[in-house]
């Protein structure tokens, strides 16, 4: 039972960091966000959205720039092997049903990006009074099967 308590106070712990970008961990703000699911209650969270950081916008630019450049030198490389930049793929991202947000601030979590979202601290905040219920009702139980001195 203790495992258990201690498994919830760890996943708890964790959620809520990622929830709000503890020091430490890879954090970075995105711009330029889509969401393709827009039917969201006010206020709720979209779990898949796509976004660009300074330096995805930056080289998506520079490519656009070499390519035009190419294009006034006669140049038409193959373009199969032009890859377009990349967008990174946002989970949890805060909706309001209508229009996409402006920017979001994200943690990594191995290849995943978890939004900064209330939806996310509340979960690790439930995770973590959940161990602790469970961290009391432990010790309860041992103090209660404790035989007593006489």
């Amino acid at each position: 039972m203790m495992l258990g308590a201690g498994a919830l106070l760890l996943a708890g712990g964790g959620v809520t960091a990622v929830g709000t970008g503890a020091p430490g961990l890879e954090t970075r703000t995105f711009t330029r966000i889509s969401c393709h699911e827009t039917r969201t209650a006010k206020g709720g969270s979209v779990m898949h959205c796509f976004g660009s950081t300074a330096a995805q916008i930056e080289a998506a630019a520079e490519e656009q720039r070499r390519a035009r450049l190419d294009a006034l030198r006669g140049k038409y490389p193959d373009i199969a092997s032009r890859k377009p930049a990349r967008r990174t793929r946002l989970t949890f991202v805060d909706h309001d049903g209508r229009q996409d947000p402006a920017e979001v601030t994200a943690t990594r979590v191995g290849s995943r990006w978890i939004a900064h979202a209330p939806g996310v601290v509340g979960t690790g905040v439930a995770l973590l009074a959940a161990g602790a219920g469970v961290t009391g009702a432990s010790v309860v139980r041992l103090r209660a099967a404790r035989p007593r001195p006489h």
